[in-house]
C-alpha cells in the first residue's frame, strides 16, 4: 500500500512539474519566469519529501528534496542576494543530511556532510579575513557532534581526534598565526593518523 502511495506522489509531481515546465518554456509567465522556475524546484522538492514522509525507510529522498527546496529559495533570493543565496542552497542540502541521521541513527555518517555544508554556507557570509578560522572551527564542531551523537553502534569516539586537530588550527587562524599553518597542518594530520592507529590497536586488544 505504501509503495502505491509513493508511486502516486511521484506521478503527480511529474505531471505538475511537466505542466509548469512546458508553460515556462513557452514563455507563458513572462516576467514571472524566475518565480515559476523556483516553483518547479519547490514542486520537485515536495515530491521527494513526500516520499520520505510516507516511508521513513526511504531516507535518501530527504537529500534531493531539501536540495531542490534550496534551489527554489536561492532562485527567489536572486543573484543580488550574494552570500545569502549560497547559504540558503548549501544550508538546505545540509539540513537534508541532518534529516537522514534523525530518521535513522544508523546513518551517523550523514552528520559529516550536514555539518560541512552548513559550515561552508555560513562561512561564505563572513568577511574574507575571518573565513579560514571559522571554517576550521565549524568543521571541528561537526566532528564533535559526530562524537557525541547517539548511534545504533555506539558513539563514534574516534571523531574527537579530527575535531581537536581542526579546533587547534581554527584557533590559530583566528588568532592570526598564519605563518605556522603551513607547518602545523601536516603535523596535525600525522598526529591524528598516529592517534587513530593507537586507538584502533587498543580497541582490538580489548
Amino acid at each position: 500500500m505504501k509503495e502505491n502511495r509513493i508511486g502516486t506522489w511521484i506521478a503527480l509531481g511529474l505531471v505538475v512539474g511537466g505542466v509548469l515546465l512546458l508553460l515556462h518554456n513557452l514563455n507563458v509567465f513572462g516576467e514571472r519566469r524566475t518565480a515559476v522556475g523556483a516553483g518547479l524546484f519547490a514542486v520537485g522538492g515536495a515530491v521527494f519529501l513526500g516520499v520520505f514522509a510516507r516511508d521513513r525507510r526511504q531516507w535518501w529522498a530527504a537529500i534531493p528534496g531539501c536540495t531542490l527546496l534550496g534551489l527554489a529559495l536561492s532562485a527567489l533570493l536572486g543573484p543580488g542576494a550574494g552570500a545569502r543565496s549560497g547559504l540558503a542552497f548549501l544550508g538546505s542540502i545540509g539540513v537534508g543530511f541532518a534529516i537522514v541521521y534523525l530518521s535513522d541513527r544508523e546513518q551517523w555518517w550523514a552528520l559529516i556532510p550536514a555539518g560541512a555544508l552548513l559550515t561552508v554556507g555560513s562561512v561564505s557570509a563572513l568577511p574574507d579575513r575571518g573565513r579560514g578560522g571559522a571554517l576550521f572551527l565549524g568543521l571541528a564542531a561537526t566532528f564533535a557532534v559526530v562524537a557525541l551523537a547517539p548511534t545504533t553502534g555506539g558513539r563514534q569516539t574516534w571523531a574527537w581526534f579530527p575535531s581537536a586537530a581542526l579546533a587547534i588550527l581554527g584557533a590559530l587562524l583566528v588568532g592570526g598565526v598564519r605563518d605556522l599553518i603551513g607547518l602545523l597542518w601536516p603535523v596535525a594530520l600525522i598526529a591524528v593518523g598516529v592517534l587513530l592507529i593507537v586507538y584502533h590497536l587498543i580497541r582490538r586488544r580489548k
